[in-house]
Formats: structure tokens, sequence, C-alpha cells
């Protein structure tokens, strides 16, 4: 165990244990989207997080012994058979200190979905892993007791202090009953050895009638234990995940409707059976359900297992927490071209937003993390490359893992430090022992800015933002303590500022799309100042982002069309604009980014790609100007550009001064018609081809009516093709150059 000082941590713990901390706190039952590009070490990430979460679960149970004086029961030895004779003889009740409880256990199941992608039902392998991980985590005797026996007992809201109520049989408690009942059998049985059956007299007769009816009520008690005795030796034999396979197997339509009200009665068996553990192990259960390998399955499957993530959430008291790990994009592209969802999920990001109820991106590696990874796979190189000693030297040890210096301290889990403080990590070195104060101190300022900050949404301007979407709000309320807890890691107490992390959060759930836009327009124009990726700013560090978004708006709206899917994301354009203006600045987008993770990456991705930044120069050589790049050039740019076309000397001035005198510049040029600019301009028809080509990105191409096409718009464009191959000659088309722009 060592103290989580910066000297110690990866950024990725740090990520790792602000979810941790946020889902060991929030309620139930929630989905978190995990989103990481394939190779970003999802499923090492998870098991950090794992180890984490169990840390803070060792160390509530020792705060709840303190509080309570009552410790925690497994089920294994002799809590096996208590509890077994507790779901025989009593009901649970749910008391007001096993709500005030805080202490929770937490059983991880992984799913991977590529291992039932051949399944027709990858959805049903979800609820049979679920099955399967519980049974092995409590024991399937447990299990089958509960179904056969305590199946119907449903939990006690009552205020009561006992925590068990015995059940009922005769009016008497059923313990009490069944020693009632085998006393009789006793007596009858003796009386049965010492007297006989005797025939003939009053009294023999009297004797017969007892023992016909103590006979008669053994035998029926008997009937019922037996009928328990063969559902339990049942379910042992044929657990519930062999069940509900051999019915996921059956096609008929009927079989299939029984099997999906089957699933759903099992679901919620086991939320009941989850229920009556808590009480017993005196803590709250959550199943936390990761799923994995999900964007490598068909499309159609995947929709199928987000139905199934339905199913689970579906009950308000489930104690589930579902991570989904996948490549987000990759999801969203499986949505929109599902033949279920044909109609219903159009905009596959809008459809994952209702799924998810708590985003969470994986951070970007930064320089410092991938020479690490880097040094890392090097140095397991070698060693693998090492021969073995000769003698009696050792063996070289070839079982290294990838990234060594991610290994987690398990050896220290006999022995937790209660303080949440302490993050259980294994440094390489004798110099890491020791507890430490700092993130003791770090903790407390991180709960007095998170307090602030939520304070902020509540009393502040910014309320009037806020969304009527309660999920909305959870998502808000939870993204914010992560912030916080990843700023206070990095940036001391006096530099953070509360309402603004609040106003950062709220800015980037509320608009995604037009704040990704601002990002990747400041991020391209670092990149155009400072092309080796060192530190360096187009744009001014105090230059609002409001400014920055309305020196881009124009190209923002060429672009709108291509980004109609992810401006749905967006809520009402008009509250931007008041929300933005004079609240964040350039540097204050550059310091809140490596925090964010409420903003989905692919989101700049998909801005990154329409801008064609990468492609920038390629496209001004081989095809001419683009529309962004001629949209910020003035008339003495333009003409500047034009000299490189190889005009005649004498032309080439003539049409500067054309250029000049009507004021052409970039803006002009993409929202006049090319008509209209070629009559301006005066151009012949070769040097026409050239400059448009050039500026304008079009080829002339002459109809048979001798109308320059490229001038005409494709639907009119159309019109005169269909025309004349409906008529077999050109000759009939008396179309001429003015009808169609009057037309227009």
């Amino acid at each position: 165990m060592v103290s989580c000082g910066p000297e110690l941590q990866t950024k990725e713990d740090v990520y790792c244990f602000s979810l941790a901390k946020a889902l060991y706190c929030g309620p139930t039952p929630v989905t978190v989207g995990f989103y990481a590009p394939w190779g970003h070490c999802k499923n090492f990430l998870l098991q950090k997080m794992q180890n984490y979460m169990h840390m803070l679960s060792r160390k509530k149970d020792h705060q709840e012994v303190q509080r309570t004086g009552q410790s925690q029961r497994g089920s294994s030895g002799r809590d096996l058979l208590k509890v077994l004779l507790l779901m025989i003889f009593y009901r649970p009740v749910l008391t007001a200190q096993q709500r005030q409880r805080r202490n929770i256990q937490h059983i991880f199941i992984r799913f991977s979905a590529w291992e039932y992608a051949g399944s027709d039902q990858l959805w049903a392998g979800l609820i049979t892993t679920l099955c399967d991980g519980i049974e092995g985590h409590f024991g399937l005797l447990p299990m089958s007791f509960y179904r056969a026996v305590g199946r119907k007992s449903s939990i006690l809201n009552a205020p009561l202090e006992k925590e068990w109520v015995s059940k009922r049989y005769l009016c008497l408690p059923l313990w009490a009953a069944v020693i009632l009942l085998i006393t009789v059998a006793v007596v009858v049985g003796v009386l049965i050895l010492v007297l006989g059956f005797p025939v003939g007299d009053i009294s023999g007769d009297a004797i017969v009638a007892v023992e016909g009816v103590g006979a008669a009520a053994v035998g029926i008690s008997a009937a019922a234990a037996i009928r328990i005795a063969i559902l339990v030796v049942r379910n042992l034999v044929v657990n519930q995940k062999a069940q509900l396979e051999s019915q996921m197997n059956r096609t008929d339509l009927s079989a299939q409707l029984g099997f999906m009200s089957s699933v759903k009665r099992e679901v919620k068996l086991v939320i009941r059976f989850l229920q009556f553990m808590e009480i017993f192990q005196r803590r709250k259960i959550r199943v936390v359900l990761e799923i994995t390998n999900l964007d490598q399955c068909s499309p159609d499957k995947v929709v199928g297992v987000l139905d199934a993530m339905n199913i689970l959430l579906s009950d308000y008291d489930a104690p589930f927490i579902s991570i989904l790990a996948v490549d987000s994009k990759v999801v969203v592209d499986c949505v929109e071209s599902s033949t279920f969802m044909k109609g219903m999920a159009n905009n596959g990001y809008e459809f994952l937003n209702r799924v998810i109820t708590l985003p969470f991106s994986v951070p970007r590696m930064d320089c410092e993390t991938k020479v690490r990874l880097l040094r890392d796979i090097v140095e397991c190189r070698k060693e693998q490359e090492k021969e073995p000693e000769d003698g009696t030297g050792s063996q070289t040890d070839t079982s290294f893992p990838l990234v060594p210096h991610y290994r987690l301290a398990n050896h220290g889990a006999r022995n937790p430090n209660p303080d949440e403080c302490h993050v259980p990590l294994m440094d390489i070195g004798p110099s890491t022992r020791g507890p430490s104060n700092g993130c003791t101190r770090k903790a407390v300022k991180a709960k007095e800015i998170i307090r602030k900050a939520l304070d902020s949404l509540v009393h502040g301007s910014m309320k009037e933002y806020m969304t009527e979407n309660i999920v909305q709000m959870r998502r808000i309320v939870n993204t914010i303590a992560i912030t916080v807890r990843l700023i206070v890691q990095k940036v001391p107490k006096d530099e953070v500022r509360p309402e603004m992390v609040a106003a950062w959060v709220l800015l980037a759930n509320q608009w995604p799309c037009r704040l990704s836009w601002i990002l990747q327009c400041i991020e391209d124009e670092e990149q155009r100042n400072d092309p080796a990726g060192c530190q360096g700013n187009a744009l001014p560090p105090d230059m609002p982002l409001w400014e920055v978004y309305e020196k881009y708006m124009e190209e923002f709206d060429l672009m709108k069309g291509s980004m109609e899917k992810l401006l749905e994301l967006d809520r009402d354009p008009d509250l931007f604009h008041s929300f933005l203006c004079g609240r964040f600045q350039v540097k204050d987008a550059s310091f809140y980014l490596p925090f964010t993770v409420n903003l989905d990456p692919s989101l700049q991705r998909q801005m990154e790609l329409q801008r064609g930044s990468r492609s920038l120069k390629r496209t001004k050589k081989a095809r001419g100007l683009s529309r962004c790049t001629l949209l910020r050039m003035t008339v003495e740019e333009v003409c500047e550009e034009m000299a490189t076309l190889g005009f005649k000397e004498g032309n080439l001035q003539l049409y500067k001064e054309r250029l000049e005198e009507q004021q052409l510049n970039g803006r002009a040029l993409i929202y006049s018609d090319n008509s209209e600019i070629k009559e301006a301009l005066g151009m012949s028809v070769g040097e026409w081809t050239l400059f448009s080509m050039h500026f304008l990105g079009v080829l002339p191409q002459a109809s048979p009516s001798g109308v320059v096409v490229s001038s005409v718009p494709q639907c009119m464009r159309q019109a005169v093709q269909n025309i004349h191959s409906s008529r077999g000659s050109w000759l009939s088309l008396n179309l001429s150059r003015e009808d169609l722009l009057e037309r227009r």
C-alpha cells in the first residue's frame, strides 16, 4: 500500500480511482459507457478500477463494524448452514439499520460478447453469464435452496427492529410447527411399536384414531419436505444457466415468447436473492457486469445486448452496475445500420445516450505515458531474449506482464489500510513504503471543491441552463465529482475555481457538438502555427471562446449539412450563445480539456475529418483550394493565388483589376453564382476552366444546348439530360442560358 501522491501515480490511476469512487457512492441501477478505441487497454483499466472498488469496500466494512459492533457474514462454513436455515424458517425484514449501511460488496462478472457471437441470441448469453456468476460467488447450494423455498418469501418492509421474522404454519412459527410434527411422529412411532394396532375395544379405537391423525399430519409434512428436497436436487443437477440455454435453443415462436418471460422472472429472482443476502451478510451488494468485445460483433447482436441491458435496468431497485467497455464510434455505426432499429434509432449517438447513464471516455495518452509504455515493452522484449544462465544460475523468468509498472499490489490485500487516500499500487523500488498524508489533504480539498461546484449549479446562474432530464442531471453531478478529483491531483487548490469546473462540465454535456467544433478549431490553429506540436498558439490565450466560434461560424454553417446528426446532440443554440459569452477563454479550454471525461472524443474526430486539416496541403495541390481556405481569403490573396495559374501577363493584370473593382474576395466567390463571376471577369473559356477548377472546385462542361452545365443547378442539369434523352436529339431542346437563369 502506497500513498496516492502524484510522484507515484499515473494518469490512468487517477481516472480509474475517480470512476470507482463515483460508482461506489452512486445509486443503482446505472450503466457506464466506458469509451476507448481499440488497443487502449480497456481490460487493464477495468481491472484497476475493480481493485480500487475492493479497497473501498474493505474500508467501509471496517467502519461499519466499528459503528454497529456487528461483523459481516459470509456464505461458507457455519454461515452457509445458517443461511440455509434462515431461508427455510424465516423471512427477512428491511430495517432502518439496513438502510443506513454504507458498506457495499461488489460482485464483478465479466461478459465477453465475442464468446457468444455465434449464438442466434447474444443477449441471452448475457443473462446466463449473470446467473452463472452469481451462483459462482455465493455457491450453488444457497441459490438452489432459495429457488426451492425462498422465491415466494418477499422481504418485509416494516418498522421492526428484528432482521428476521418467522414464517407461519398452522398459526405457529414454522420452526415450532416442524418441532411439533417431529414430536408427533416420534410419539406415533412409539405407540405403534409398543401397542401395535389394537382392534375390538374402545381404548384401542381411540389409539387407532390418534395414530391415524398423527400419521396423516406427518405424511403431509413429509410429502412437502420431499417435494422441496426434489426441487433442491434438481436445481443442483441442472442449474439455471443450463435451463435457459435449453430454452434458448428452441426455435418456435411460442417458445421464444415464453423464453423472454422466463428471463424476466429469472432477473427478478436474482434481485430478490441479492436483497436476501444483503440482510444476511449485513452489507449492501452490487453486481458489476463488465461487457467487453461488443464492438467486434454484428450490428443486430449489438442491439440485442443493449436491449438486454435495458431488461436489467427495468426495475428501479435493481442492484446492477453495467459497464459497457466499447469503442463508441463502432457501436454507433452498428446501431444505425442494424435492421432491428430502422426508423427507431437513426441517430446512433442519441440512442447510446438513452442507454448510458454515466459516460466515461478514457483519456488520450500523453507523451510521458507513451514513452513509459514503449520503454517497458522494450525492456520486456530484452528479458524475453535473454538465454538461461549456465551452472547453478537461475533461469530467466519469461512471464513478464506487458506493462510492469502498472501491476497492482494484490499481496497487500490481507491487511488493507482503511484510509481511502491510499491507492493499492506497487512501486518498483524500496523507497515507496510508508503512508503519506498528502492524499488525505487532497481528499478533503476535493470534497470541499465538489460541494462548492454543486452549490453553484443549484444557487448560481447556471441553473437556467440545466436540463430537465433526470438522467442528464445525475450525469452532470457525477461528472463534476470526477472532474474535480482529477483536477486537484494536478493543480493547487487556490487555482481551482469550482464554479468554472461546473460550468465547463455543463457546457460539455449540453452542447458537445459545438464545443468539439471550437476545440478542433483551436487545435488546427495550433498545428498550423507550430507543425512540430511544441508550445505555441495561433489564437490569443485570452480570446473568448465565443469569439472563436464567431470567427469560424461561416465555415461551421457550410458544414452543417454533413453534421446534422451530431448537431442533434446539442441543446438550444440560443442558450449556447448566452451561456458561453464572457465565461471561457482559449486558455481555459486548454486547461480543462485533459480533465474532460464527459465529452466523447469521436465527436471532435468527426470535426477533424470535416475540416480536412490532415489533407489540406494535398487538396490544395491536387484539386485546388478547399472551401474553408477560400472562405478566409481577401481580394489581395485571391489575386496572388490567381497569379500561380499561369495566365498571360496582360490578361492577369486585367483580371486583378476586375477582382478589385468587384470586390471578389473568397466569401464572394463562394456565395456568388458561377456565371455571374465569369461575366464579371470576362475570361475566355480556357482561362475560366482553370480559374473555376482551382477556386471553385468545378469543371465546366458544355451541354448540347451550349449552356455551361457547371453553372447550372443539379436539378436543372438533370432536367436537361432527361429531356435530351427523351426527345432523341438536342435540336428539339430550345432552352437558352437566359431561360435557365430565369427558372432558377
